[in-house]
C-alpha cells in the first residue's frame, strides 16, 4: 500500500519536469538527499527515482522555452566539468574493476549534470531559495528519523549511515550533515509561517544531534569548527553561548562514555588501529599517485584489495612518517578528500579538485562581504561556511564526489551571476 500511494505520489512529478524543468531539478534534488527507496519495501523500492528525475528533466531542457534560463559561462562551472572528464580518462586504465570505478563516474557524471542544470535554472533568488528549501526537506526525513531515534534512545542507538546513497556510514552522513546546518540557519529567518519556521528549527537542532550521534570524531571536529565560525558571525553571542553550553551538557551527558572513548584516540593515536588504517591509506594512496603522477589508478581503485596488495610493498619509501601500517590484508577507503582524488585521479586531478575548493570558497567569501544584495550576502557566506567545514572535516572522511558540494558550487555561480546583474543595473 505505501509503495502504491508512493507511486501515485511520484508519477505527476515525471509530467511536470517535462513542463518546467525547474520544478523537476527540485524534485531531482529532493530524492538524492530523501533516497525514498530507504522508506519503501516492495516493487516501489526497486526503482531508481534519482535517475529517472534526471532523465526526464534533462529532455524536458530540449522541448521548454523558460525564458529564465542562463547558459553556462563560468570558470568554476568549466572546472568540474575538466575535472568529470579528467576523472573518466583515469578510468581508462582503472587498477580496479571497471563495474566499481565506473560506477562511480557514473553518480558523478550525475552530480555534475545536475549543478548544470543548477547553474542554468536558478536564475532569480524565489528559485534559489525555494530549491534550497526542497534539498533541506529532504534532507530533514534522514536526519528527523535518524535524530529522533539517538535522542529517545538516550544515546544507545549507534547512526550508521543512509544505506543507497553516498552516506552510507556514520562518518559519511555526518559530515553531509555539517554541510546543510549553515543552509538550515540561512532559511530559518526568511520563513515566515510559524510552524514551518519551528519545524526547520528543530531539524537544525536534531542536525547537531545527529553529528553527535554518529560519534564521527572527524565530524565531532567539524562540528566545533562550524559552532565557532557560527559564533564569529551571530549578532547574539550571549545567547548563542548559553544554548550552546545547555546543549553541549546535555549531549555530553547522554554521550560521555562513548565520546571520552572517541575522541581519546586521538591523544593516543599511536595505538589506535582506525588511526593506523587512515595514514596506511594515506600513504597508500600517496605511493599509488606518484607511480601515476597523471591519471591515478582510477576512482575508488585505491580501497580494492588488488591494487591495496599490489602497492602495500611500496609503502616503505613513506616511512620516515612515523606510524605503523596495518596488515596487509586491511584494505581501506582514503578517509581523507585529499587522499581519496590523489589516489583516484593522480597529481593533476588533485589540482583540479583543490582549484574547485579554493575558487568557491573564496568566491562565497567574496559574496559574502562585498556584495550589495543583503540575501545573497547571507547565503554567500551559510555557503562559505558549509566549504570551510567540508574542505577541514573532509581531511578526515572520504566524500570527495557528493553531489551536495558540486551542487552548492553551482548554486554560488547562480548568486554571483545575479550579483553581476544587479551591479550594472545599478550603472544604468
Amino acid at each position: 500500500m505505501k509503495d502504491l500511494l508512493f507511486i501515485l505520489m511520484f508519477t505527476p512529478f515525471i509530467i511536470l519536469a517535462l513542463r518546467n524543468p525547474f520544478l523537476g531539478l527540485c524534485a531531482w534534488g529532493w530524492t538524492i538527499m530523501a533516497v525514498p527507496t530507504n522508506m519503501l519495501w516492495g516493487f516501489a523500492s526497486e526503482l531508481r527515482y534519482t535517475y529517472i528525475l534526471a532523465i526526464i528533466t534533462i529532455v524536458g531542457m530540449f522541448f521548454d522555452k523558460d525564458p529564465l534560463r542562463k547558459k553556462t559561462h563560468s570558470g568554476l562551472w568549466w572546472l568540474m566539468v575538466l575535472f568529470l572528464i579528467h576523472t573518466g580518462i583515469s578510468n581508462i586504465s582503472t587498477m580496479s574493476s571497471y563495474t566499481q570505478s565506473w560506477g562511480v563516474w557514473l553518480d558523478f557524471l550525475k552530480a555534475i549534470a545536475f549543478s548544470t542544470l543548477i547553474v542554468m535554472l536558478l536564475t532569480t533568488r524565489n528559485r534559489i531559495e525555494t530549491f534550497i528549501l526542497v534539498l533541506l526537506t529532504g534532507a530533514g526525513f534522514n536526519i528527523f528519523f535518524e535524530g529522533m531515534k539517538f535522542a529517545v534512545s538516550l544515546g544507545s542507538y549507534k547512526i550508521v549511515g543512509i544505506k543507497n546513497s553516498m552516506m552510507t556510514d556514520n562518518n559519511l552522513f555526518a559530515l553531509a550533515i555539517l554541510m546543510v546546518i549553515p543552509l538550515y540557519l540561512y532559511v530559518i529567518p526568511i520563513i515566515k509561517q510559524k510552524y514551518l519556521k519551528l519545524g526547520f528549527t528543530a531539524l537544525a537542532g536534531l542536525s547537531a544531534i545527529c553529528v553527535i550521534g554518529s560519534y564521527s570524531r572527524g565530524a565531532i571536529v567539524g562540528l566545533l569548527i562550524l559552532s565557532w565560525k557560527l559564533f564569529l558571525k551571530s549578532k547574539r553571542k550571549i545567547l548563542l553561548v548559553l544554548f550552546s553550553v545547555a546543549f553541549a551538557s546535555v549531549a555530553v551527558y547522554i554521550t560521555a562514555d562513548k565520546l571520552t572513548e572517541r575522541m581519546g584516540t586521538i591523544e593516543n593515536s599511536t595505538e589506535d588501529s582506525s588511526f593506523l588504517q587512515r595514514v596506511t591509506a594515506w600513504k597508500l594512496a600517496t605511493v599509488a599517485a606518484l607511480d601515476n603522477p597523471f591519471y591515478g589508478v582510477g576512482q575508488d581503485s585505491v580501497q580494492n584489495f588488488y591494487v591495496w596488495s599490489y602497492y602495500y610493498d611500496d609503502i616503505k619509501q613513506l616511512d620516515f612518517i612515523n606510524t605503523k601500517n596495518v596488515n596487509r590484508n586491511k584494505s581501506k577507503a582514503a578517509h581523507s578528500i585529499y587522499f581519496q582524488v590523489l589516489g583516484d585521479a593522480g597529481f593533476i586531478g588533485l589540482l583540479l579538485f583543490l582549484a574547485i575548493l579554493l575558487k568557491s570558497f573564496f568566491l562565497s567569501k567574496r559574496l559574502a562581504k562585498k556584495s550589495k544584495v543583503n540575501w545573497i550576502q547571507e547565503l554567500g557566506s551559510a555557503i562559505q561556511t558549509s566549504i570551510l567545514v567540508y574542505m577541514l572535516a573532509g581531511a578526515l572522511l572520504s566524500l570527495a564526489y557528493y553531489d551536495l558540494l558540486y551542487a552548492l558550487v553551482a548554486v554560488l555561480i547562480s548568486l554571483n551571476q545575479i550579483d553581476k546583474e544587479y551591479n550594472q543595473s545599478e550603472l544604468h
